[in-house]
């Protein structure tokens, strides 16, 4: 007589071994090591050093650390895997035959009481029943029903690798443009704090004007009045460099417990004197943007793909409608007998209502909404290009603009700086020569800046690798 209390587990544990348990074991591991996430106390307080590190660097650091990387990262995995799982149901005549057999085991044994009276039942049972089976389970042919959910499948996991893409340049252009905006909000700062030291030594020559009896009271109380609104202006700076920092943290995924940006990021070289160029000029027309970025850019992709994946569940909902051919063998044995059989089906849906050929128009439906998806997606990327371009050579203008306005404002500060000292224009003069200067270096900085995240724009637009500039070149402002 068979032990079924030792056979049993036995049986248990090699269905569990033939189902999967690899995959049981890499399931666990992934719960403990999320676990430590799920803790509202859990701290992570190590330090981050990303001194000196160039732009193209740091984005390489936020892409591997980057929160949204990881989220499409499982999103194109999930995918993967759910192509896997309808592979698993394919039919006999299919790309993957092998798949179509699905094997099942099974075990058991049960006892019973003699046949008696309820007056006369009694605890004790009759030798107990063992049994046990194996059947196997085959589908011959779907109809082409499992082909069209994996071509639509397949157009998914397309769509979530450029989905991976595009967030990739998300994030690089949120650095980018983070990073852009600290290096000229630190320029500003030093325009500032230049600023300051003119009104500092205008009020120092003011105050030697007055005690010489060449100028009034009134100039040495607008010089100073000049001096405390500079450095207002450069507290102003100074927060602004502070909130560009703090988004630039945030655009890395560096949390506050790592330090502030000044200890992470360490000095930069660029400043008021020169500026970082990081992406080369481009030349290209709106036109010409558009038309590779039409068919390159990733959000065209994905667009395209997800028109391509509900045609293919239009054939889906139509084969739908045909019948299925499978196959069964099974063999089983209740001790001491063996039986087996095999045996041909054919199903057919007579009735359902009309769900099913309503499943077929929503189809369709969608199929139409994802092509109109496409549309929107053009005329959005038209429109986005036409800006990126139209903000690069409005950049770049303002820019020469700026550049001629700092050397004459240049020119006419050192000239009225000269006169000044002889008396011969007023505290006005000097005060206006002073804005004036601030002013047209500001822009400067500013107009270089914008064109340099109208270049980044660009590459996140028409999907093509960020190119940096060799060396990240310094360039004069002055």
């Amino acid at each position: 007589m068979f032990d079924w209390k030792r056979i049993l587990p036995a049986l248990a544990g090699a269905a569990l071994a033939l189902s999967g348990c690899g995959t049981v074991r890499d399931a666990r591991q992934a719960q403990r090591d999320a676990a430590a996430k799920g803790e509202e106390t859990r701290i992570d307080a190590a330090r981050v050093d990303l001194s000196g590190y160039s732009l193209d660097r740091l984005v390489g650091f936020a892409l591997a650390t980057s929160p949204s990387m990881r989220l499409a990262e499982l999103a194109v995995e999930d995918a993967r895997l759910a192509l896997r799982e309808i592979a698993a149901d394919a039919p006999i005549a299919s790309m993957t035959p092998w798949n179509a057999a699905h094997a099942s085991l099974s075990a058991g044994y049960s006892e019973s009481s003699v046949p008696a009276h309820l007056e006369d039942m009694k605890a004790k049972t009759e030798r107990g029943n063992a049994t046990s089976g194996l059947s196997l389970d085959l589908l011959l042919w779907d109809f082409g029903r499992n082909n069209a959910r994996a071509r639509a499948q397949a157009e998914n996991v397309l769509a979530a690798e450029e989905s991976l893409v595009q967030e990739g340049y998300a994030v690089f252009v949120e650095v980018s443009a983070a990073y852009l905006a600290l290096m000229q909000n630190e320029a500003l700062h030093e325009v500032a704090a230049s600023n300051v030291q003119q009104y500092v030594e205008h009020l120092s020559r003011a105050e030697d004007r007055f005690n010489t009896g060449e100028a009034q009271n009134l100039d040495v109380l607008k010089a100073r009045l000049d001096l405390a609104k500079a450095r207002e202006s450069l507290v102003a700076a100074s927060n602004d460099v502070t909130v560009a920092g703090a988004r630039l943290m945030a655009a890395l995924g560096v949390d506050a417990s790592k330090g502030d940006f000044r200890s992470v990021l360490g000095r930069r070289e660029s400043g008021l004197q020169h500026v970082t160029r990081f992406f080369a000029d481009s030349e290209d027309t709106s036109a010409g943007v558009f038309e590779l970025a039409r068919t390159n850019a990733p959000a065209m992709k994905i667009a395209r793909a997800r028109l391509r994946a509900a045609s293919a569940q239009v054939d889906y909902a139509i084969e739908d409608l045909m019948p299925t051919l499978t196959a069964s063998v099974s063999l089983n044995w209740t001790d001491p007998l063996w039986v087996w059989r095999w045996g041909l089906g054919a199903a057919q849906t007579v009735f359902t209502g009309g769900r099913k050929t309503t499943a077929v128009d929503r189809a369709v439906v969608a199929m139409q909404s994802a092509g109109s998806t496409v549309d929107s997606e053009e005329q959005a990327l038209s429109r986005n290009v036409e800006i990126a371009v139209a903000e690069r050579d409005n950049a770049r203008e303002s820019m020469i603009s700026a550049a001629e306005s700092v050397r004459q404002a240049a020119e006419n500060l050192e000239t009225v700086k000269s006169q000044y000292e002889v008396g011969d224009v007023s505290r006005v003069e000097f005060t206006d020569a002073v804005s004036a200067y601030t002013e047209a270096l500001g822009n400067k900085v500013k107009a270089f800046y914008r064109a340099q995240a109208a270049e980044a724009a660009l590459f996140e637009l028409t999907g093509r690798e960020p190119v940096y500039a060799e060396g990240d070149r310094l360039e004069e402002m002055r």
